[in-house]
């Protein structure tokens, strides 16, 4: 089996990123649910950490004063930046495969059941498990049944269709937790979901957030708004950093788009960032006819030609 390379760049989130994987890849292998959590929690608090885990695993009790942090991960921090490598998820690679972390997303299929399938047929990848399922060999193994499998299959064809969409719980458990991260921030009267999400639509692309209060019209608040939302836990690509948005790329691979502007804006920016495009166009259109030039800002009189 081939095996991914460690990542150029041993910043919080790309290590965060190996001990989740290794989590996933424990819970295929059966491993003890305690020793699962131990790598979870590592992974949280180091996707948390307020500097880079790399200028502490030189020191082990620094290390350790990271809660959620022990004896075995701070262990296996120091042998990851030293070889580059963390032990139990290179030998777990080993044993399956990167692949295997796809099969985890697909509704339907869980940890116990992609043993099952891997143990029966060494397979362990999207193409080759629908394969399986429409032989027909996936109703034999033990636990599973006709039902199972077709529930599987549609799992799978839901996957590939939404496949960089979200469905809307997720998406509202997203805009949730950052709205409670940024809550009580000075300067910031409101954090209110826009776009598909404030529409309710079955699945979403983009998670928009609207924030507004006087925070966004001061150059320096809006300096430090912008800083605290990046420092977000579990961002992992920044995506772009303008006057009026933030842009970023979760762990999860939704984008979150947060626009902030100042309060008198916020029934004119609801209005942009909810409506859908052709939605938008038509009534500036309508505006324009009628003397007016509506964007986020707000409605104003569309001014004379001299």
């Amino acid at each position: 089996m081939g095996m991914s390379q460690p990542p150029r760049s041993l910043d919080n989130k790309s290590v965060a990123t190996l001990f989740y994987e290794t989590a996933e890849l424990m819970q295929v292998k059966g491993d003890d649910p305690f020793r699962i959590r131990s790598y979870q929690r590592a992974a949280e608090a180091i996707e948390s950490l307020g500097e880079p885990i790399a200028g502490l695993v030189v020191d082990e009790k620094k290390l350790l004063a990271i809660p959620g942090i022990g004896k075995s991960m701070a262990g296996h921090l120091q042998q990851l930046f030293k070889d580059g490598k963390l032990k139990p998820h290179t030998e777990l690679l080993e044993k399956y495969h990167p692949s295997m972390l796809e099969l985890l997303k697909i509704q339907g299929l869980g940890p116990k059941t992609i043993a099952l399938i891997w143990d029966a047929y060494k397979i362990c990848d999207l193409a080759g498990v629908e394969g399986l399922a429409r032989e027909g060999k996936l109703r034999t193994l033990p636990r599973m049944g006709e039902k199972a499998e077709q529930k599987i299959l549609k799992g799978i064809e839901d996957y590939r269709r939404i496949s960089g969409r979200f469905f809307l719980d997720v998406a509202d458990e997203t805009a949730q937790k950052i709205m409670e991260y940024l809550g009580g921030t000075p300067g910031v009267d409101k954090i209110t979901p826009a776009g598909s999400l404030h529409r309710g639509r079955e699945t979403i692309g983009d998670l928009d957030l609207l924030v507004t209060g006087k925070a966004c019209s001061n150059e320096k608040q809006l300096d430090a708004l912008k800083q605290k939302i990046l420092a977000f836990p579990g961002i992992m690509e920044v995506i772009a950093q303008g006057e009026n948005k933030v842009s970023f790329k979760l762990r999860s691979g939704m984008q979150v788009d947060v626009r902030l502007l100042p309060p008198e804006s916020f029934g004119a920016a609801m209005q942009y960032f909810t409506g859908s495009k052709s939605h938008n166009v038509s009534l500036r259109q309508r505006a324009l006819k009628m003397g007016f030039t509506l964007n986020e800002y707000g409605l104003t009189t569309l001014k004379a030609a001299t």
